[in-house]
């Protein structure tokens, strides 16, 4: 009675098992003790390749794991593939007897792929059918086999254990149902993981990076990788973020729209699956010996990619390579799973990259509107030097020379002997000349301004670097003693520059304009240093800003909020955020360089200028 009692407390426990792998655990061990058989085995129909693929095994030595690679069986493959596709038991006394096997069924055969450590030639073997509850399909094979001091297994032991594939058989349908439902339920936590990561004002190097990382991690993949078209020739894909590579391979990587599965993906527009090593060789993937060098099993065993795309538009792909299984026996390929819900993924990436090239348009034009209006004020200032100064520099000029006329008839109007008045008159004189020497040199400046002004755009002349910083701190000087900051200048010995005065004044003026922005109340020293670079081939200017003690923000936050507004919370942009890029853009045409970096609790900007045109 106490056997039967915990007969029917085994199965409860059983029957109120939803994890999978944890059910057909105690499935085996069952039905081992239940028979005391020497070993069992638990084999389960996979539905995607109609295999029966081995999923748990109690005929194994203590010291010994379940085997790394799948174990699965065909229909009508050897003893377990007979069960499967005639759905019926198989009790046999002797696997290894050919005789014994041919007088039961003339297609059944003993392979010997995978047998219990009790299965040995001579021991007996029982098996049946897991039948689904409308008996058309077999869910899987339930086995055991090595019955005790050599005995065969009996009718009474087949009966018995096919009632407890019948009865586990609802316990297995309903721990898939929960495994579905737990693996989709997964997906969805892991896509709102993911999606955290996606904000079009981040660095979109930085953002596609996280996600992955994020993805490798959450679909349990060998490798991410994440291209995208290449802004200076869309037949061209490029490799921008990559997880489980070396980062030595980002922007490296490129494909065309023909070439390997990442040009499938991108000419096509539609998800690929690779499950199968061998289908690999046919794709002629120019890269994928590369990476596989780089992958843990150092191959391709099995690959999903799909499109990044919004509407009909593709902006690259997101490619998964080679399925971890959760545990032995489990699928190391992608299923149609993964690929919908990368699919899903992929629509968010691309709708946050469509608002991503949508902010950095706007950007552009907001650095374009900021640059015609300094070119439209260089045209006013053209029709203002036309109306306003020339006519008075003429009247001035035109005086001088009256003076000049009038002092000459005076001075020969003197006796000789009157030296003293002499003196003044030519000390007069002296003073007229420097005077009519300036208006003349004023006179030639602003004609060449007018000049200049009035062209579309800026010209370059040879410029002395440390003459136009010292400018710029004039220009600033009312700014610096309202805010009460100091500036220490260290000017370098630096050769002329070929450049348009006007734009990089503008670019310094921003620059200082930043980093008087900086400090928070008086008596702050901002050190401004000019020299070559080490190389010799560039111009550097550094604008190094100290923390303040006591400050409410630091330096470094302050300048993350004024220049990269959109790594925070949302909020409007400072004005010298546009001023800013400006600065970075005028730069990119003198092939010069403009960036800031926080060094010991200080903010440090550097300039660039190669010398190149110098």
């Amino acid at each position: 009675m106490s056997h039967e009692a915990e007969f029917d407390h085994r199965l409860l426990d059983i029957y109120a098992e939803l994890d999978h792998d944890r059910l057909i655990d105690l499935v085996v061990r069952y039905a081992a003790e239940r028979l005391d058989a020497g070993g069992s085995s638990i084999f389960l129909r996979d539905d995607i390749t109609g295999r029966y693929v081995l999923r748990s095994t109690t005929g194994l030595a203590h010291d010994e794991q379940m085997p790394t690679e799948r174990i699965e069986y065909e229909l009508g493959e050897g003893l377990t593939g007979w069960i499967a596709k005639h759905g019926r038991p198989l009790r046999v006394a002797n696997p290894a007897d050919a005789t014994e096997l041919r007088r039961i069924a003339a297609d059944l055969s003993w392979t010997q792929k995978y047998s219990e450590r009790s299965l040995k030639p001579g021991l007996a073997y029982l098996g049946v059918p897991i039948l689904s509850r409308d008996g058309l399909t077999v869910l899987g094979v339930l086995r055991v086999s090595g019955k005790a001091a050599g005995e065969a297994f009996n009718e009474q032991n087949e009966t018995l254990l096919s009632r407890v594939a019948e009865m586990v058989s609802v316990a297995i349908e309903n721990s898939q149902r929960y495994g579905r439902e737990r693996r989709r339920a997964r997906y969805f936590h892991l896509l709102l993981e993911i999606s955290s990561e996606l904000n079009p004002r981040r660095s979109l190097g930085e953002m596609l990076q996280s996600v992955a990382d994020r993805v490798r991690q959450g679909f349990r993949t060998e490798a991410c990788l994440i291209y995208l078209q290449a802004e200076e020739d869309p037949s061209l894909t490029v490799l921008r973020a990559a997880s489980g590579v070396p980062a030595t391979l980002l922007n490296q990587l490129t494909y065309t729209t023909r070439a390997g599965v990442t040009g499938q993906i991108l000419r096509t527009g539609w998800p690929v699956q690779i499950r199968v090593k061998s289908a690999f060789n046919r794709w002629n993937d120019p890269h994928m010996q590369a990476i596989a060098a780089h992958l843990g099993s150092g191959e391709y065993r099995s690959f999903v990619g799909v499109p990044l795309r919004l509407g009909d538009q593709t902006f690259g792909s997101l490619e998964l390579i080679n399925k971890i299984p959760s545990r032995p026996g489990h699928r190391d390929w992608f299923t149609d799973d993964d690929e919908e819900y990368l699919l899903l993924l992929s629509t968010a990436i691309g709708g946050v990259l469509e608002g991503a090239r949508y902010l950095k348009v706007l950007n552009e034009v907001g650095v374009t509107a900021l640059r015609m209006q300094r070119i439209a004020s260089f045209g006013s200032v053209a029709q203002r030097i036309r109306h306003e100064a020339s006519n008075p520099l003429a009247v001035a000029r035109l005086a001088t020379a009256n003076l000049r006329r009038d002092l000459d008839r005076v001075q020969t109007a003197f006796p000789a002997d009157q030296a003293s008045a002499q003196e003044q008159l030519e000390h007069l004189s002296n003073r007229l000349t420097t005077i009519e020497t300036s208006l003349g040199e004023v006179s030639d400046k602003m004609l060449e301004m007018l000049r200049f002004s009035q062209r579309i755009g800026f010209v370059r002349m040879p410029t002395q670097w440390n003459d136009l910083v010292r400018e710029v701190l004039i220009w600033l000087s009312a700014e610096r003693q309202q805010r009460g900051v100091e500036v220490r200048v260290i000017y370098g010995d630096l050769p002329d520059l070929l450049v348009e005065p006007n734009e990089l004044f503008g670019v310094l003026a921003t620059i200082l304009k930043v980093a008087l922005d900086l400090p928070e109340g008086g008596g702050k020293t901002i050190e401004l240093r000019t020299s070559l670079s080490g190389d010799g081939g560039c111009v550097r200017t550094e604008v190094c800003v100290p923390e303040c003690q006591g400050a409410a923000v630091s330096v470094v936050e302050k300048t993350q909020q004024i220049l990269e507004p959109g790594n925070g919370k949302p909020q409007e942009p400072s004005p010298l955020y546009f001023e800013w890029a400006l600065a970075i853009e005028t730069l990119r045409e003198y092939s010069g360089s403009l960036k800031w970096t926080a060094v010991d609790h200080a903010v440090c900007f550097l300039l660039d200028l190669p010398l190149g045109q110098a």
